[in-house]
């Protein structure tokens, strides 16, 4: 029964990319350049919700470590969300050199 359920599941997936153009996210669409990939990669980091996300990681991050009794789940937490500060300044200031 498990693999006909993975036969199934591998034929369907491979009917859908195969058969599907906007399973590769390709159309008709025009390239809009760099400008505007850069835009979008920056208004994603300038958006409130990434911060608020990290944030909910650190405090997920400090009870697991309260649970498990070791401090490595928050001090990977806070390495994320300093690794975060540190590519969203890196990428504005590349961003800004470059234009």
């Amino acid at each position: 029964m498990k693999n006909k359920l993975l036969r199934l599941s591998f034929a369907l997936t491979v009917a859908l990319i195969f058969c599907n153009t906007g399973a590769f996210a390709i159309g008709a669409s025009p390239d809009a350049g760099l400008n505007a990939s850069v835009g979008n990669l920056a208004s994603i980091l300038n958006n409130n919700l990434v911060p608020i996300i990290l944030i909910c990681g650190c405090l997920a991050g400090a009870a697991i470590s309260f649970m498990k009794s070791s401090p490595t789940p928050f001090v990977v937490a806070l390495i994320t969300t300093a690794s975060f500060g540190f590519a969203r300044v890196w990428i504005n200031t590349t961003y800004a050199a470059c234009v």
